[in-house]
């Protein structure tokens, strides 16, 4: 467990090193949250009663989205660091690091994330908390779940991830994978738009595949669309699909480790 938090500790300091980065992307942050509450405003007066929850509950759902985005981002993960070092040829060097390497990608990965919701998510729901209407969760009990939703999220975003950096060993470029893949991520995981206002077919593919556990379930419960039973069941779906993806990340990391192997690193 020292270890862990050693390369933990590491991922986070590399992170604080990029400051015009940050104040870039907070800004940016205010921008799409600013964007994104007048979207909804105007949407409102014209539908008022077309969304299935209160304008309130729908701009906080939107602002914590965007602000989510700053540690949620599906293009800023595992796969980027394992892209590079395969390409580089100094995937051998992570190999000979005393702990399991599916292990040393979520430490680094959980260092940065924590980086990034101290001083970008944060401050940004402190903006839209001040000046965009933003409200606290629905309840105390809501808070608390939405914070155990987050984590599973967190969890279910890493092991896609990790997935899709296993496909770099074979291919050895993914940025044409990552654009459809991020685009994926984006559309059905209700970062911007419910997906309680998906239609049809579209709302009951949305429902089963595990993206909704990265923003829809964890947002739903914050403003408290989901409650009780409902958001427990969220909690459910989301522990599911992190023990299957975790299932196949250990797969795919057992073939491709084996491939680099025989590639000689």
């Amino acid at each position: 467990m020292r270890l862990f938090w050693s390369f933990t500790r590491q991922a986070f300091h590399n992170t604080a090193v990029y400051r015009f980065e940050f104040w870039l992307q907070l800004f940016s942050v205010f921008f799409m949250m600013y964007s994104v509450f007048w979207v909804w405003k105007i949407l409102y007066k014209q539908s008022p009663g077309a969304f299935g929850v209160t304008l309130e509950q729908m701009v906080t759902y939107g602002i914590l989205g965007m602000a989510l985005e700053t540690i949620f981002h599906p293009g800023r993960g595992p796969q980027t660091y394992i892209t590079e070092q395969i390409r580089s040829g100094s995937i051998d060097t992570d190999l000979t690091k005393p702990l399991d390497f599916h292990v040393h990608m979520f430490a680094r990965n959980f260092g940065e994330t924590i980086f990034r919701f101290g001083t970008l998510a944060m401050p940004s729901l402190a903006i839209g908390y001040l000046f965009l209407d933003f409200r606290l969760p629905a309840s105390f009990t809501n808070g608390v779940v939405f914070t155990i939703s987050l984590f599973l999220g967190f969890m279910v975003l890493f092991s896609l991830n990790f997935l899709l950096g296993m496909l770099s060993v074979v291919t050895l470029d993914i940025r044409s994978i990552s654009w459809a893949y991020n685009a994926l991520v984006r559309f059905f995981a209700g970062q911007m738009v419910p997906l309680w206002l998906f239609p049809g077919f579209v709302g009951t593919l949305a429902a089963v595949l595990p993206f909704k556990s990265i923003y829809f379930i964890p947002l739903s419960i914050y403003i408290g669309k989901m409650n009780g039973i409902e958001a427990w069941q969220g909690i459910g779906f989301q522990l599911i699909w992190i023990a299957v993806l975790l299932l196949f990340g250990r797969l795919a990391w057992s073939k491709v480790h084996t491939r680099l192997v025989i590639q000689g690193g």
